[in-house]
């Protein structure tokens, strides 16, 4: 999908270049998870470094909350074009659509960096054995030697910040 909106020339709209760059986020997002479980399935281990958990961690987080707020700038996208069409062509330009993309990409690696180095930062007095498929921070939290309430809280707060306010804006822009 990628290759075909960046052949044809009349794909080179805003709408298709965001649709090539969730195609992109999609495509790392699942890269993240799969190798390394396909490894796992073949080879009969299942284990992972504490810095391959961690850098599988971060790539997972961020292509989750990149995927929310460019979903959220497609949504954008959409209603500026059927609510105030004459306005679009200033309202989502390149420069615009390249800053959606650039914030979306942003946002969501500065998300996804804060909490992989709390993460990894956490002192671990149980077992580092998870029982999941890759390395999820949930499944890493129970492991931890101190209370991370506050952490929690942080999650619940990023939780709404990058996936409930994006699908808000999107279930509105339909409305």
């Amino acid at each position: 999908m990628i290759h075909l909106i960046r052949v044809d020339p009349r794909l080179h709209t805003p709408m298709y270049f965001l649709l090539s760059q969730l195609s992109l986020m999609d495509l790392m997002h699942i890269s993240t998870t799969v190798p390394k479980m396909v490894f796992n399935f073949l080879s009969g281990q299942k284990n992972i470094t504490f810095l391959g958990c961690g850098v599988q961690s971060f790539f997972f987080l961020t292509m989750a909350g990149s995927e929310g707020l460019l979903l959220a700038s497609m949504a954008y996208d959409r209603f500026v074009a059927i609510c105030h069409p004459l306005h679009y062509p200033i309202r989502m330009s390149k420069m615009m659509c390249l800053k959606m993309i650039i914030g979306s990409w942003t946002l969501g690696s500065i998300n996804a960096l804060s909490h992989t180095i709390y993460v990894l930062h956490i002192p671990y007095c149980h077992s580092r054995s998870i029982n999941h498929f890759f390395c999820d921070i949930p499944a890493m939290i129970p492991l931890a030697c101190m209370d991370t309430w506050v952490y929690e809280y942080m999650v619940f707060v990023s939780t709404i910040l990058y996936l409930l306010l994006p699908f808000l804006g999107i279930t509105s822009s339909y409305g």
